[in-house]
Parts: C-alpha cells; structure tokens; sequence
C-alpha cells in the first residue's frame, strides 16, 4: 500500500515519539513540583496567586506565576496520573514541535517527508535535554508556527489566507502568554520578519508595512491578554535580575558543548535562510541567536528554528532534491534504523517511568512542625508532597532577584552551621553532596532522617525525639 505523501507529513511526529518516551522517563525538573501546585491552588480556589504563601522566607511578597495555564495543565495530568502522566504530557510537545517545525519547512520550499522526518530527528536529539516539563516546552511549538503564520500573511496564496493567517497569529499569541510569559517575544519577531520582508527584492513595499504593522498591532494586543495585563514586563524584570545565578540564563560560553551544537544548528539555519533568499527569516534567526548569546535558555528556539530552515535548504536545487531521490532507500533505511534504536531505548526507558528520580520517601519524612530549610532544587518537592510545610527556597527564588539567591546559597555553600543557626531552621532536605550536608553528617546536635542518591534529610535532635 503506498501512503499517500501528504499523509506521510503527518507521520512525522510518530517518529519523535521514542524520543518522547526516553526525555519523560527523565523527568527531575524542580519547577514542575511547584508548578503542579500552583495548578492545583488556582483549580480550587478559581483564582491566580499573586503573593507567595509556599515559603517562609518571603511568604506574603508580592509573587505571580509565569505560567499560570500551563500549571493547570500539569495539575490536570497530576490528578489523572501522578508524576508519571506529568512527565508524559510534557513530552507530548516533542511531537508537536516536530510537527510545526516540519510544516514550516514544507511552506518555505520543496521537501520530502522521509528526509525531512531524518533531519529533524537528528535535530532534536541535542534538543531533549532542553524539552523538560516547563512552560519552556510552548515556545518550542509557539515560535515555528508564528513564523509560519507570518510568513502566510506575508506572502499569501489569496487575500483571505492573509486574514486568517493574521486571525491565527492573534488567537497563538493569546494562547502562547497565558501558557508562558516569554510570549512578547512573539512582537520581536513580528517586527523583525516586517524589516526582513521590507529590505527584500521584488517586494510590494507598501504592502509589506501594511501587513508588518497589523502583525505588530496583532501580537501586542493579543500579548496583553492575560491576567497581568502590560505588568508581564515587570514579571520578567524580575527574573532577568537573577540572570548571573541561574546557569541557563547566564550568557553563552563556548564551553558548554550542548550549547555550542544548539548555536552551530541556529547558524546554520540563518545561513540556509540567506540561501533560500528569505530574508524576512534570517533577521529572525538572528533576533534569536542573539537572544541565546545573551541568555542560554533562548538558544533551543534559535535552533529549532534553524532545524526548520536547514530542512527546507536540503531541497532548495534541482540538484540536491534529484540526489536525495536517488538515494531514496538509503534515507528511509537510514531514518528506521534510528527510529528503531530509539524505540528500543525508549521500552527500557520507559519501563522505569514509575519509578521517580528525586526522594519522595524523605520528603514524606519531614517532620510536619518544624522550620525547613530546602535546596533550591528540592524546595519545590516539599512544596507539592508536603502542602502544610513552608520551605526556606525553591526554583521560584529566581523571581525575588539576585540577592535573595546569593543569600539562600552561601548558607549551603559556605557559612554551614553559622549561617543555618542565624535562619532558625531546625530542619534540613538538601542535596547530600552540598558543604552543609557534609557539615551536618558530623555535628552533634543533628541527625539523619535518611538519605537518598539525591536528596538528605536532617533534623535537630530535639526535633527527632519529639520533644
């Protein structure tokens, strides 16, 4: 039976599913267990939080979440199958990015299913890493189909795909900010694809301002179309004060080798969509490249994109798309041998997605009155399992700037006991390896709970007796 090619397209993301399976069976992020939470508080309260009431350390500060929809998504997954089903929905978006990426692709120029299905599986390998269960994981799908819909209302078939497109455009962005407040870089790119398409050959100018400033007009509205409203900027302010401490969003060093392959795949892309002579995209691209030098959490989107471009330049010739169906077999063979051994991976993988990767045991072990000092990383553990306990930090912490962090990590990096007795906190669900842990596995007037691979749980003795 031959399929017919159209249908081959939407083959595409069952190719990504293996690599779905392999990136949920490694789910650890620590914002997702708080992130659940939140979820779970706007589902039965109907409202959004707007101060912090999960922390002793700045509980009642004014606090909003950055991604209060796609918090109830995960609470919704939570309550239909615990952290397992979490983990599962989060990957769902690997397909869903390949699919908008292959999609854009076949738009900018001819392609060939089996060709483009190999390339972007190659592709999004480097990429798994990045594609955890976090609001991340929208703009991955969010960024390939705005450009696709732009590149519609640019360049439409008929007047009414320029409408629809532009229709489309507004309903993603509403969407997009409410799953995730990064979406103002969807006016960015908006302005960005306007200039490109400006300064290109053979253009209707006039035209192009038109539909360049009903695209601006169209994802600034449908930006302020959330809770926050024109506040979202002051949100992310918040986070970007925070940026020297956060690795991921620290600048880019060439001595990170996942970074560098995402920026080489980013480059490359930009160059690809000099060659198709697109430059409405390669002003884009480089709007995104920059943002990754500046912030490594933006170089996945850059390099998606890029997949996107470098699937459309494999068939950009006459001559390479002639290549490419004489060694037609060989792609095919190619591409299911990977998909293959990926899908082995992925059963052994996922046989062992029930059994977490962070210490649910400990965290059930936290005496339920005393004063908690967590990790950044383990905070948002005790803030799901554990809802009457406040903890001293989380992977929220990032939100109240620079110093607040710098303050919560030289407790556990460098003042030890000195710095913990100035907190209060009697105890303490950290990171086994960390100095204070090393510290506290020798002083007197502790004790261990029980430790685990990741995670220890230390209380004062007085405290474990009861007393």
């Amino acid at each position: 039976m031959v399929i017919p090619q159209r249908i081959r397209w939407y083959l595409l993301p069952l190719a990504l599913v293996p690599l779905a399976v392999i990136r949920a069976s490694l789910m650890a992020e620590p914002d997702t267990f708080w992130q659940i939470r939140v979820g779970q508080d706007i589902l039965r309260t109907g409202r959004i939080p707007h101060t912090d009431t999960y922390s002793w350390t700045a509980y009642g500060a004014e606090w909003h979440p950055n991604s209060w929809a796609f918090d109830v998504l995960l609470a919704w997954a939570y309550r239909a199958g615990g952290l397992t089903a979490v983990a599962l929905a989060a990957a769902v978006f690997i397909p869903l990015a390949g699919l908008t990426v292959a999609l854009l692709a076949r738009r900018l120029g001819p392609t060939r299913p089996a060709l483009s299905t190999l390339i972007v599986f190659v592709g999004f390998v480097p990429l798994l890493a990045w594609f955890s269960a976090r609001p991340q994981v929208v703009d991955y799908v969010a960024v390939p189909l705005l450009l696709l819909l732009l590149d519609v209302a640019f360049r439409p078939e008929r007047s009414a795909h320029r409408w629809a497109a532009l229709a489309g455009v507004g309903v993603l962005q509403v969407v997009w900010v409410n799953l995730h407040l990064v979406a103002p870089i969807g006016v960015a790119l908006a302005a960005t694809m306007t200039a490109g398409r400006f300064v290109g050959r053979g253009v209707n100018r006039r035209d192009t301002v038109l539909t360049g400033l009903l695209a601006v007009s169209v994802t600034s509205l449908g930006t302020l179309v959330n809770p926050f409203g024109w506040r979202i900027a002051v949100i992310a302010a918040d986070v970007h004060d925070s940026a020297g401490v956060i690795k991921e969003w620290g600048h880019f060093t060439p001595t990170d080798p996942l970074s560098d392959v995402l920026l080489t795949v980013a480059v490359l892309g930009a160059v690809a969509a000099w060659r198709l002579r697109l430059p409405h995209f390669v002003l884009p691209s480089i709007l995104l490249i920059g943002s990754g030098l500046y912030a490594k959490r933006m170089l996945p989107i850059a390099a998606i994109v890029g997949v996107a471009l470098l699937v459309a330049v494999a068939m950009a010739s006459t001559r390479r798309r002639a290549y490419a169906d004489s060694r037609r077999t060989l792609i095919r063979f190619a591409l299911i041998s990977l998909v293959l051994g990926e899908a082995v991976l992925a059963l052994v993988k996922g046989a062992g997605l029930s059994n977490p990767r962070y210490p649910v045991a400990l965290a059930e072990r936290v005496p339920s009155d005393c004063r908690l000092f967590t990790s950044y990383t383990l905070g948002g553990l005790i803030i799901l399992l554990r809802p009457e306990i406040l903890v001293s930090q989380d992977s929220r912490t990032d939100l109240y700037g620079r110093a607040f962090l710098i303050t919560a990590h030289e407790v556990e990096f460098s003042e030890g006991l000195t710095g913990l007795e100035a907190t209060g906190a009697d105890c303490v669900f950290i990171e086994p390896a960390s100095p204070l842990a090393v510290t506290l596995a020798t002083a007197p007037e502790w004790r261990s709970l029980g430790d685990e691979r990741n995670g220890v749980l230390f209380v004062k003795n007085a405290v474990a007796l009861g007393d």
